[in-house]
This record gives C-alpha cells, structure tokens and sequence, in this order.
C-alpha cells in the first residue's frame, strides 16, 4: 500500500512566513541598489578627480626663429578631462631625440619648452601668445597648437638633417597644497605621450630665410595618446 501525506496547517504557516519574510527584503534590496547608484553617480558628476589624456595627432611642424638659429616643433594638442573636478595644465616639457647617429660634436636629443600658442608665424614681427596655465573643466577638451622651444642654449641645433625623430610629451599639472587624503591618493596624474616622427627633408633657406616650417609625419599615420 502506498503511502501518502498531506501538509497540515503548520506547514502552510512556515511557507506563508518565508514569503512574507522574501518579499519584505525587496523595498530593502531596492533602497540599498538606488543608494549605491546615486552614490555612483554623486562620485562620477562632483568629486571624481581630473583625469586627463594627451591627444598628438600624426603630422606636427618644424620650424625656426631667430634668423634660423632658435628651432621650434609647432605641435597641436588635445587634451579631455573625463573627471569631473577641473584639471590645470602649468606647463609642458618636450624631449626629442634623433634616432640616427650623429656626430661627436652633436646632440643626440634636447629638451623644450612650452612657449607660445598658435602656429609658426610667416611674418617675423607677428605678435605671439604666450603660453599660459590651462584650465580644464569636467567633461570638457583642450585643443590647442603648442610651440616648443630649446629650453637653454639654442646652439647646436638637433635637427641638422632628415630622419626620424622620437618625441616625448609630458604635461605638468597643479596640485593643492592643501591636499587631503583623498586627494592625495586620487590625485590626477597624466602619462608622458611617446611617438616617432620622420622629417623628410631640411632646407636652411626654407626654414630661416622663408620662415616657412616642415611638415613631420607618423609612418602609420595614426594619432598617438598618453593612454591615461
């Protein structure tokens, strides 16, 4: 004879109380994931730190000043902040060295500075910009042309004939003084910007007397980034 059972009163009790008890965790569960997501994004929109990426794109120019002794790279720069607090660039430092050998007498690379805004001007007695701190608010992009100068003595020049080039791009940024430690352990740090350019010809006259500059190419022809 098979044997069969019934559940009595006490059981239905049990499982009316587990139903009750799992539908009263819902509101809670729902109240802690709307917390956490307004605290997601509280972080995200007002106190997430600067976050800055360097943008170079594949072809910048090379000039000079100075009746052709001073050279100069005139490079266009991007930068986007994705943080939300806004990031001050002070200053840049550029290093290029030439990737071919050079004499015993020449440098092999060089450092410069960032000294003025917009393009290399035709005209020799054009009023330039200086340049100065930049500002970069959340969510928001820098584009600029930056022109860099030897940073010391301008003599001997680096660049004395084609070849490639490797360039080094970093920025400086403004730090509080008064930091605490929140934000001296989130505080906004960028990546140097390395690329390889190739000058294909160089002109004495061209450059000094012309005041004209050369186009320097990537070979992939791809704009590079800091990767941050």
């Amino acid at each position: 004879m098979s044997e069969t059972t019934a559940d009595g009163p006490g059981q239905e009790q049990r499982d009316g109380g587990t139903s009750r008890n799992v539908l009263a965790l819902v509101p809670t569960a729902i109240s802690v994931m709307a917390f956490g997501f307004s605290t997601v994004s509280f972080y995200e929109s007002a106190m997430k730190q600067a976050d800055l990426a360097v943008f170079v794109p594949p072809v910048i120019h090379y000039g000079r000043d100075g009746g052709g002794d001073v050279e100069l790279f005139a490079i266009p720069v991007t930068i986007t902040n994705n943080g939300a607090r806004t990031g001050t660039v002070l200053s840049m430092d550029l290093e290029v060295e030439r990737l071919a050998e050079v004499e015993k007498d020449l440098p092999k690379s060089k450092r410069y500075y960032s000294a003025y805004l917009g393009e290399h001007a035709r005209n020799s007695d054009a009023i330039n910009r200086a340049f100065a701190p930049a500002s970069i608010a959340g969510r928001q992009t820098y584009s600029e042309t930056i022109r860099f100068y030897p940073a010391g003595n301008s003599l001997p020049k680096l660049v004395q004939d084609a070849g490639e080039y490797r360039f080094k791009l970093q920025l400086n940024l403004a730090e509080p003084a008064d930091q605490g430690w929140w934000d001296r352990l989130w505080s906004p740090k960028v990546n140097a910007v390395s690329f390889v350019l190739r000058l294909p010809w160089v002109s004495d006259q061209h450059l000094g007397f012309r005041r004209m500059s050369i186009a320097m190419h990537a070979k992939d022809h791809r704009s590079t980034t800091s990767g941050k």
